[in-house]
């Protein structure tokens, strides 16, 4: 079955189904509705939870391993697979189809797409587990719809705004969801009980002018190491969840790697800039950088930032914005060795 994201609340509260599929290249959307059927999940004793990032060296014998083990807690539990590219390949194509023939009721499985297309969607894979659970499809919201959808947010989030502020806050995020909710969340934070005007916005966008989160792809988009460690610096100093700063950054390398894999597939560079709402001025930095950092590095990112994630959580050893600053410094100076070496030493002033 197939349900918009904002019926999946509802959906949720009458059934908790044995598999979701939740694709599509918004990445906020796509996050808050995986997170919306976690809950209902745990709600339900689904207490443990293993998350898997899927990339070209994944190995699909140990998420199959993993489906037919008893929880180590004696409880049932949840397998998050992110699967960043939509295109599970013919192995991981077989192990949906399997999975979807005789689900164990003792899991629930949830399989996260950052990219969706129509192919991926009459893929037989994606059929059958539709038949057999709910698939989320999560379409972009096109810029006309843009204004709507930020004064929706900030209703709920119980602002009262003018309309130009919307079309300012509009205008400012480009498009990017993850952004404008970020401003909405701090603007609440902020100036909850006031009216949001042009001036409120623009102070809110000026305070984050510097260490803003979307700043570190403008870093690696730029081949800028020196200043992508500084960006994290600041960003840790002044106390951002780290959550907020990967959850911007994959949004960023999610639209990279989206139209690398479109444009590596034969559709025009045209259509994948548009699908992955890659627009004017940025477009010309995105066509460099897939030139610049090979596709397994790229794909590998989406390994290191689920490793963040866990050790954010505690789950694995190691300090997450020490991983971060390797990432970003890998990612900056591929391609571009003579930088390299005094990244580090920069970034500290040194």
């Amino acid at each position: 079955m197939s349900i918009k994201p904002e019926s999946l609340s509802r959906a949720l509260q009458s059934r908790l189904e044995p598999l979701y599929l939740v694709a599509g290249a918004e990445y906020l959307l796509v996050q808050e509705s995986r997170d919306l059927i976690i809950q209902a999940a745990q709600q339900q004793g689904f207490l443990e939870r293993q998350v898997y990032q899927v990339d070209k060296t994944f190995d699909w014998g140990e998420l199959e391993l993993a489906s037919q083990e008893q929880s180590l807690f004696a409880s049932r539990k949840i397998i998050d697979l992110r699967l960043p590219t939509g295109k599970p390949g013919r192995e991981g194509g077989k192990f949906f189809v399997d999975y979807a023939s005789n689900p164990d009721p003792d899991i629930l499985l949830i399989i996260s797409c950052g990219a969706w297309d129509g192919v991926s969607r009459k893929s037989k894979w994606a059929s059958e587990l539709a038949k057999t659970g709910e698939l989320v499809e999560i379409w972009p919201v096109k810029p006309n719809e843009l204004p709507a959808w930020i004064a929706r947010r900030m209703q709920s989030a119980g602002l009262k705004v003018d309309p130009e502020a919307v079309r300012l806050l509009a205008e400012f995020v480009e498009g990017n969801l993850l952004a404008a909710q970020q401003e909405i969340d701090k603007i609440k934070l902020l100036d909850s009980g006031s009216r949001v005007t042009v001036e409120t916005i623009r102070s809110a966008v000026s305070s984050s002018a510097r260490f803003d989160s979307f700043r570190l792809g403008e870093c690696i988009l730029n081949g800028q190491a020196a200043d992508g460690l500084r960006v994290t610096a600041g960003l840790q100093r002044t106390g951002v969840a780290i959550q907020a700063v990967t959850g911007a950054l994959y949004y960023t390398l999610s639209q990279w790697e989206g139209v690398r894999s479109a444009m590596a597939s034969g559709e025009p560079e045209s259509r994948a800039f548009s699908r992955f709402r890659v627009f004017g001025m940025h477009q010309a930095g995105v066509r460099q950088v897939i030139r610049r950092i090979p596709a397994s590095k790229l794909s590998a990112a989406f390994t290191s930032m689920s490793l963040i994630d866990r050790q954010s959580k505690g789950q694995e050893p190691g300090d997450p914005w020490q991983t971060l600053d390797q990432l970003v410094l890998d990612l900056a100076s591929a391609g571009n060795t003579g930088r390299m070496g005094n990244a580090r030493a920069a970034a500290s002033g040194g």
